[in-house]
């Protein structure tokens, strides 16, 4: 038999008469051409034991530590050469990293550049539209099977062999074989299409023969094969993840078919299916803007969404919807019927639900109940810094190998940028904005604008990348992990009309509770959040009891000098004792304390640090030129005044008192 039969490329011939050829005609091998493992037998003359084929086959080499090191070191060298002729760079040479200048520090650009043109000049102008020289492969060095009792399992399928005798490395035809010496092969295991023996190889179309039964779990997820077409007896087919990206080379889209017969598995449009339709294995890919899930489903398993490329911002499902494994996809919107019964578990994870009636307005995504409207998600992300690292790394290096073709980007990166402010409607569709849902904003832009009639934020509105935070009065309950961008400008107003702010919410930030005046400093560690999640009698949703007892330990507060500062300029509920700790540690930070004063100070914390009795007769000099020095005229003003009548008080307590007798004499 020769490795033609299969792998082998036919461009011109359309995928279906490909698989009607196959299946008719799958490859059948002799023994002698695979490496075939027997099932372990009885040692003459001693009691039975399993004997260990990998030993046997390392004992006839001769085997050694040297051998063993040697085979070690032939494996990583063979990855290595894989990646080098992939990328179309020298062996060793890691192109990708040393383009972008990852790997490249010490040297500019032009010299790294320069040196890889002469690497490459050197091994003779190979690029990575060669390829590789045909010639003699001997199956048994590409196959290995084991011997089952009901039949053999594929264990070994060396494609990078394989494809040198085809000549090619792209748009190949894998035909697995179907038997050997007329023993059918009924199972493929995991370990079949290891990475070394794939990658860098392009699989246009992978065909199963009906005499297997079994695919073992992640057997595909390391072949970069675009359709992968199941034989009718195949009963076992564990779970197949695909990521587009992680292969070798990158996929562009992948699909399933089934053999007509097979009474367990099925496709449609390149999807995978099982129980007659109502679970979705695996949806083909690529994916557009807004999915559609096939009607009738009931469950989508968790290898069922290919990762590596652009996830879907809209998922619309139908009312038969049980239940969602996969998660790859939590961050869009599922629009769902309001019976359907998947709702509730995907609530409770977190993802992002709106009914049939939903609509989109200025990127933003809006649902309505009882109360009016409600936002269920903001605007997209914008591309990230890694992206547009790829994207360049990408673009610099098809540039430095001759290749015209560029990288396009995607769709979201095609649209226009994102504004720097997101100001929320008061009205969307003649209802009223009343609610935030959970993860609507879990980013959001530079500025965000609450209006005046929105009640409630619900939990994990992270809004990261706000800087500006601007919350209205009328506001009544934040929810936990909320605004933790960690860039909000200082300080962030807290309206008095909010009552409850859950845990973790404010994370890092500055803020000013409205209800009291008091600034406070909101500490690093979520498990120290001293916001109350129950509303109190005194509507304060802030327990500074808490708050007192984490200034005096100081724990995880980034800005703790800051902190005590705002706490003693307005003592609200400060207890004498915590008053006397908080004035020592600013003393033990004197010069330090003076300075932030000056700079940050109004006249109510000068009061305020005035009556505490931190700027007394001996620091009075030296913080009255710090506070000229900023020209802080009212806070000089107010301290001089409060001087001046000091010592007034002093002059007129220490003058002499006339007797009763004096004062009433005659």
């Amino acid at each position: 038999m020769e490795a033609n039969a299969l792998v082998f490329r036919c461009d011109d011939t359309p995928v279906e008469n490909i698989i009607e050829h196959v299946i008719k005609n799958g490859p059948r091998m002799e023994a002698s051409e695979a490496r075939v493992i027997r099932a372990a037998q009885a040692v003459e003359g001693e009691v039975w034991s399993p004997q260990l084929p990998a030993f046997d086959a390392w004992a006839s080499r001769g085997g050694s530590v040297a051998t063993a090191a040697k085979d070690a070191l032939e494996g990583v060298a063979a990855d290595e050469r894989g990646v080098a002729d992939e990328a179309g760079l020298p062996f060793g040479t890691d192109g990708d990293l040393l383009v972008v200048g990852s790997l490249g520090m010490g040297i500019t650009d032009e010299a790294r550049e320069k040196l890889i043109r002469q690497a490459v000049q050197k091994r003779g102008d190979v690029s990575e539209h060669d390829v590789p020289v045909r010639g003699t492969v001997h199956l048994r060095d590409a196959l290995g099977v084991r011997q089952d009792p009901d039949g053999y399992a594929l264990t070994l399928f060396d494609l990078r062999l394989l494809s040198q005798a085809c000549g090619s490395a792209d748009g190949l035809v894998v035909a697995l074989p179907a038997f050997v010496d007329g023993i059918p092969v009924v199972r493929i295991a995991a370990e079949a299409f290891a990475r070394r023996l794939v990658q860098g190889v392009g699989v246009r179309l992978l065909v199963v023969p009906d005499t297997v039964t079994s695919i073992a779990e992640d057997a595909f997820s390391l072949l970069s094969a675009q359709r992968i077409h199941l034989g009718r007896n195949v009963r076992t087919l564990g779970k197949q993840p695909c990521d587009v990206a992680g292969v070798s080379p990158r996929l562009a889209h992948r699909a399933f078919s089934v053999e007509p017969g097979n009474g367990l598995y099925e496709a449609c449009e390149g999807s995978l299916f099982d129980d007659g339709g109502r679970r979705l294995l695996f949806l083909a890919s690529p994916y557009g803007e807004r999915v559609d899930l096939p009607a009738g489903i009931e469950c989508v398993t968790d290898a069922a969404f290919a990762l590596g490329c652009e996830p879907p911002s809209v998922v619309n499902c139908s009312s038969s919807l049980v239940r969602v494994d996969a998660k790859a996809w939590d961050d869009a919107v599922w629009r769902c019927p309001d019976d359907t019964p998947a709702r509730r578990p995907l609530a409770a994870r977190g993802v992002r639900l709106a009914g049939a009636s939903a609509v989109e307005q200025d990127g933003c995504w809006y649902d309505f109940d009882d109360e009016g409207a409600v936002l269920v998600a903001g605007p997209p992300p914008p591309a990230s810094v890694s992206r547009r690292f790829a994207q360049e790394a990408a673009l610099r290096a098809a540039a430095l190998r001759g290749l015209e073709a560029g990288v396009s980007l995607s769709r979201r990166e095609e649209t226009v940028a994102s504004p720097e402010t997101l100001a929320l409607p008061h009205e969307v569709e003649g209802c009223p904005l009343v609610r935030i849902g959970v993860r609507a904003l879990p980013y959001a832009p530079a500025t965000l604008v609450v209006p005046v009639c929105v009640r409630t934020i619900e939990r994990d509105n992270f809004c990261r990348g706000t800087r500006r935070l601007v919350l209205s009065e009328g506001l009544q309950r934040i929810g936990a992990h909320c605004f933790c961008s960690r860039m909000l400008e200082a300080p962030v107003s807290v309206p008095a009309s909010v009552r409850v702010v859950g845990e973790g919410s404010f994370e890092y930030a500055v803020c000013r509770l409205e209800r009291t005046g008091s600034i406070v400093h909101v500490s690093a560690d979520q498990l120290l959040s001293c916001f109350r999640d129950e509303a109190t009698e005194d509507g304060v949703p802030f327990d500074f009891s808490c708050y007192d007892e984490l200034l005096c330990s100081g724990k995880n507060l980034p800005d703790k000098l800051g902190a005590v500062l705002h706490r003693l300029a307005v003592p609200y509920r400060l207890s004498s004792r915590v008053r006397e700790v908080l004035v020592a540690y600013l003393r033990s930070h004197e010069r330090e304390a003076q300075e932030r004063i000056a700079r940050d100070g109004d006249r109510a914390m000068v009061a305020a640090l005035s009556e505490a009795g931190f700027i007394d007769e001996r620091t009075f000099d030296r913080q009255i030129e710090l506070l000229r020095a900023r020209n802080r005229t009212d806070c000089v003003i107010y301290l001089m005044d409060r001087r001046q009548k000091q010592r007034a008080s002093e002059a007129a307590g220490q003058a002499e008192v006339p007797a009763a007798r004096d004062r009433f004499a005659l």
